[in-house]
């Protein structure tokens, strides 16, 4: 698996419209702000990047029922794109997978309460860093949703995250149809979560195959010659 992160703070644009797909572009264009199209075009440029290096130069993107993104022409590689304020973050896998990056700041103990499960927000509540904690849920949670390819669709009621007191041991509990209780999930999916930045954000990955790397920088010069 690999996992890139890139700050597109500096990314100018006009040099780099040229690099991205049509579909891109349109959708780039309709935000209003500068920060949200150098979001909207880093992401792409990451993924061509990220794609290069498993030998794909060629991708041609489709979407499957639910909206999320797959490659019409590698079937078998599969990958998920974040952003968030300055950075994009990037996952490539053989295997259905999740990324979400998100910047640390203040967090709401009544957002734990109200959307997330009660388990979790006792969690956050009992934390000696509440910020933290939050998003480090946030970032998982949104990992798992995005792997499974139902994105919001799937109840944020529906399942909870467990972590350990130890935070290596990160399992998933979803609502039991008929019974309507929460129980471990048959097939755990792998997780992985960092802090990146100095502690400014966070990143998580899930995926049903092994998370055998950590979250690598690439700075845009890195992207020269290689998209």
């Amino acid at each position: 698996m690999l996992i890139y992160y890139m700050d597109v703070s500096n990314l100018d644009i006009n040099q780099t419209r040229c690099a991205v797909s049509a579909d891109r572009l349109e959708k780039a264009d309709r935000y209003i702000h500068l920060k949200d199209k150098k979001l909207s075009i880093g992401a792409e440029l990451l993924l061509k990047y990220s794609l290069n290096q498993v030998g794909i130069s060629n991708p041609a993107y489709d979407y499957d029922e639910y909206g999320k993104p797959f490659l019409e022409n590698h079937p078998q590689v599969h990958f998920n794109l974040s952003h968030s304020e300055d950075y994009v973050a990037c996952a490539v896998s053989n295997s259905p997978v999740g990324v979400d990056i998100e910047r640390v700041q203040d967090a709401s103990l009544d957002i734990a309460r109200h959307y997330f499960f009660g388990s979790e927000y006792q969690h956050i509540k009992n934390s000696t860093n509440r910020e933290r904690t939050f998003f480090q849920f946030w970032v998982l949670k949104e990992s798992y949703m995005k792997m499974t390819g139902l994105g919001l669709r799937l109840g944020l009621d529906e399942f909870s995250i467990n972590i350990n007191s130890q935070g290596t041991d990160i399992q998933v509990k979803t609502r039991n149809d008929i019974t309507g209780k929460m129980e471990l999930r048959e097939k755990q999916p792998e997780f992985g979560v960092w802090s990146l930045v100095g502690g400014e954000y966070m990143l998580a990955v899930c995926g049903e195959g092994k998370i055998d790397s950590n979250p690598e920088l690439i700075i845009l010069d890195d992207l020269k010659g290689k998209i």
